[in-house]
C-alpha cells in the first residue's frame, strides 16, 4: 500500500512539473550576439575639456545619472554611411547634455562618446522653446527612406515645457525634413509619447505616403499621424490598459512598480497585403498581447469618440506569463521581444497561439540582457538580411546613482 501511494504520487507530481519544465525551449537555431557597444557612463562630446569640466561642476551635466532608453541603427544607402543613435530621456531640464545623440568613434575611459544631433543648439535654452529644439526623447525609428523620425515627447518629470512635435531629419544631410507640432486635445496633461513605427505607404513622391504610429503609456492611448496631410488622431481602447496585477517587477534582486500602458508597437512584414497588414503591441505592465489591421488606424472616423471602436482591435485569449517592454518583427513575420523577469529575449510565431510554449529562446544571459528598452529589426540593412539589435539598459536600477566602475549598458546585434 505504501509503494503503491509513493508511486502514485511520483506520477502526479511529473504530471504537475512537465508543463513548466517543457513550457519554454530554446530555439535549434544558434544566435550569435555580437557586443557592439559599452558604456560604463554616458560620455558626450564637448568642444573642451574645460567645458566639460564647468558642465559638472554646475550640474548641467549629472553624469551619473544619465540613462540611454533606445538605440537606433541607421544605413544611407547613398552615403554609405552606418550610424548608431542613442537616446537619453531628460528627467529635469538640467543635467543631460543632449537628449539625442549619435555615438562617436571617439571613447573617454573605455566608453563611446555620444555627439548631441542634429548640434548642440538643439538641446539648450529649452525654456525658451525655440523653433529647433528637442526637450526630451525615448525612442526613434529609422526608415527605408533615409529618415530618421523623432518623438520628442517633451515631457520633463510632470510638466511639459514645451509642446510635444514630430521631427523627421534626413540621415545624408542632417537637416530637418518635418517638424508637426501636437493638438493640446492629443497630449493634455496625461501623455508621453515614447515609441514610434513609421510605414511607408509608398516611395513614390519623397516617401510622402507615410503614417506614424506612437505609442502614448500614460494616456493611455495610440497616435496615429499622416505626413501627407500633415493631420493626426488619437485613439484609446481598453486593450491599450496595463494591468494592476502587473505593475510590480522584480528583476535579479531588484524590484520597481511600473503602471505603464501601451508601450511596444511594430508591423507586420510589407509582404502582407496592405488590407492585411497590422499593428502588433501590448502594454508593458499588462501580459496581453494585441493587434489591429492598418487600414482601420488610418480611418479617423472611426475614433470620434473615447474608446467608440471596441471591435477594431483583437487580444490573443492566451497570455505570457511576465511583463514584457518593446518588441521587433522580421520580415518572415516573426515577433521578438523579452521576457522581463527570467531575463530571457524569445521569438514567436503569430501563427501559433500566444503562450510561453510557443515562444523560443534565443538569448538568455541574466548578467548582460537585463530589462531591454531598446529592441529593434531595421526595416533597411546594407547586405539586406534582418538583423535584432538588443539594447539592455537595466532599467529596474534607474532609481540608483550608476556605479563608474562597472559595464552599466550594452548593445547588441543579432543576424536572424
Amino acid at each position: 500500500m505504501t509503494v503503491m501511494f509513493t508511486n502514485m504520487y511520483w506520477i502526479i507530481f511529473i504530471a504537475l512539473i512537465a508543463p513548466i519544465c517543457e513550457s519554454i525551449q530554446k530555439d535549434t537555431k544558434k544566435y550569435d550576439f555580437e557586443l557592439v557597444y559599452q558604456w560604463k557612463l554616458l560620455q558626450f562630446k564637448f568642444e573642451s575639456e574645460a567645458e566639460r569640466s564647468e558642465a559638472l561642476n554646475n550640474g548641467s551635466y549629472k553624469i551619473n545619472n544619465i540613462r540611454p532608453i533606445d538605440a537606433q541603427p541607421t544605413y544611407n544607402e547613398k552615403s554609405k554611411k552606418e550610424r548608431i543613435f542613442i537616446t537619453i530621456p531628460r528627467t529635469e531640464l538640467t543635467g543631460t547634455p543632449a537628449t539625442l545623440g549619435v555615438v562617436t568613434e571617439e571613447t573617454r575611459d573605455g566608453s563611446p562618446i555620444i555627439e548631441a544631433y542634429p548640434s548642440r543648439s538643439w538641446h539648450v535654452e529649452l525654456e525658451k522653446c525655440n523653433e529647433h529644439r528637442i526637450v526630451s526623447v525615448f525612442r526613434v525609428w529609422a526608415d527605408e527612406c533615409g529618415r530618421l523620425w523623432v518623438m520628442d515627447n517633451a515631457k520633463v518629470g510632470e510638466v511639459f515645457p514645451c509642446t510635444p512635435q514630430i521631427l523627421a531629419f534626413d540621415l545624408e544631410t542632417d537637416t530637418l525634413l518635418y517638424k508637426y507640432e501636437l493638438p493640446y486635445d492629443q497630449y493634455q496633461n496625461v501623455s508621453l509619447y515614447l515609441t514610434p513605427v513609421a510605414e511607408i505607404e509608398s516611395m513614390k513622391d519623397n516617401c510622402k505616403k507615410t503614417w506614424l504610429y506612437v505609442s502614448d503609456s500614460d494616456g493611455p492611448r495610440l497616435l496615429v499621424y499622416n505626413l501627407e496631410k500633415n493631420v493626426s488622431w488619437a485613439i484609446q481602447d481598453e486593450s491599450f490598459k496595463p494591468d494592476p496585477n502587473y505593475e510590480n517587477y522584480t528583476i535579479q534582486g531588484d524590484s520597481i512598480q511600473v503602471a505603464d500602458g501601451i508601450l511596444s508597437v511594430a508591423l507586420s512584414p510589407k509582404t502582407d497585403h496592405p488590407k492585411e497588414r497590422k499593428l502588433f503591441y501590448h502594454s508593458m505592465s499588462n501580459i496581453r498581447e494585441s493587434w489591429v489591421y492598418l487600414k482601420d488606424l488610418k480611418n479617423p472616423e472611426n475614433f470620434k469618440k473615447p474608446y467608440g471602436s471596441p471591435q477594431l482591435f483583437h487580444t490573443y485569449p492566451t497570455t505570457r506569463d511576465q511583463q514584457s517592454p518593446v518588441e521587433a518583427i522580421d520580415s518572415k513575420g516573426l515577433v521578438y521581444f523579452a521576457l522581463l523577469i527570467d531575463v530571457l529575449i524569445v521569438k514567436w510565431d503569430p501563427t501559433t497561439s500566444y503562450k510561453r510554449q510557443n515562444f523560443k529562446v534565443i538569448a538568455d544571459n541574466k548578467n548582460t540582457m537585463q530589462f531591454p528598452t531598446g529592441f529593434k529589426i531595421p526595416p533597411h540593412n546594407p547586405d539586406g538580411k534582418d538583423v535584432l539589435w538588443v539594447f539592455p539598459t537595466a532599467y529596474q536600477k534607474f532609481q540608483k546613482e550608476l556605479n563608474g566602475s562597472e559595464v552599466n549598458f550594452r548593445l547588441f546585434r543579432a543576424e536572424l
